[in-house]
């Protein structure tokens, strides 16, 4: 170990001592590979499906659950959807992939290039909207929204200033901007009691057994409609699994050293961050309040959005550039 020690000193010092060996002016082209880390991300989640003009629910307003309209005043159901959230919540971080091709040309100290590059990040994490112990009205069993991974495809025009010096190693710094086009991977899931004892959207008690008041028709046609129709929500299930997907303006700084292997050769290390602009995306529900994701009268499509300016990951990777 000691000897092995003595030569790797002895090479770096000749190295350190050989004249410059800077790469040549003219076309290179390179490739990366690495690692990216992406940090935790905040996501703010809303949508349009609140049917209500007043403080009576989205469900009692939806048509295919309760068709009839049963605890439903005039005017209490809007005639087109309203929006509802946003809703934050907080997912953790996540590790993944970086490879990337590119192709630049050096004059001097200065290099321009034009870069495409992927990487993901596995975040596997999972979060709920509300506090413990706090739930929307409705009897949820399970509440649970969860981002899998995002990945980007890049585009970016890199500029690099390199440090030349009497060696065959090149700190350099640069700088780029580019789009990407990103997708998350978002899943939502909000499930309804099992127990029909923990639903309380309808009211269950008839206030008006012999048909007159507030609920008149509707007790003319069942002598205990809310009962009935918190039946119908017994593990309803609202979910959805997307890859939602935005294209986003991107900027990058970055840091490295090459070694000059050969004339044409250099072998190196790069650091780099990257942010972008505020990602939103929408998607609609595969199921809704266990139907198809319409409500309304006439139905229409009932979708969510997820937002967040967090989509951004540190990334270090070893490249190789070969000079023509």
């Amino acid at each position: 170990m000691k000897h092995l020690l003595q030569i790797v000193t002895i090479m770096l010092a000749c190295t350190l001592l050989t004249g410059p060996a800077w790469a040549k002016d003219g076309l290179y082209l390179g490739m990366d590979v690495g690692v990216a880390v992406a940090p935790d991300m905040d996501i703010k989640t809303g949508g349009l499906d609140d049917w209500s003009s007043s403080d009576v629910s989205a469900t009692r307003c939806d048509v295919t659950i309760n068709p009839n309209q049963v605890q439903v005043g005039p005017g209490e159901c809007a005639s087109e959807p309203q929006p509802w959230g946003p809703l934050a919540e907080s997912f953790d971080g996540g590790a993944g992939v970086l490879a990337g091709l590119s192709a630049g040309y050096r004059v001097g100290a200065f290099r321009v290039e034009g870069e495409y590059f992927y990487r993901n990040a596995e975040h596997n994490s999972t979060a709920n909207p509300y506090p413990a112990g706090v739930a929307p009205r409705g009897g949820y069993h399970t509440i649970e929204d969860a981002v899998d991974d995002t990945l980007s495809h890049n585009f970016f025009a890199n500029l690099y200033y390199d440090y030349r010096s009497e060696s065959k190693f090149t700190p350099y710094v640069g700088a780029g901007i580019g789009v990407a086009r990103v997708t998350v991977a978002y899943r939502t899931l909000w499930q309804r009691s099992l127990n029909v004892d923990d639903i309380t959207v309808f009211e269950t008690a008839n206030p008006n057994p012999d048909g007159e008041g507030q609920f008149e028709d509707t007790a003319r046609l069942d002598p205990d409609p809310g009962a009935s129709l918190n039946e119908r929500l017994v593990g309803a299930l609202s979910y959805d699994r997307a890859n939602m997907t935005d294209t986003l303006f991107g900027y990058q700084v970055l840091a490295g050293v090459d070694y000059q292997m050969s004339e044409p050769v250099t072998i190196g290390l790069k650091f780099r961050w990257a942010g972008y602009s505020d990602f939103e995306a929408e998607s609609a529900y595969t199921q809704l309040r266990g139907h198809a994701s319409v409500a309304g009268n006439p139905p229409v499509p009932v979708t969510y959005y997820i937002q967040t300016d967090d989509i951004q990951f540190w990334g270090v990777s070893l490249n190789m550039k070969y000079a023509f």
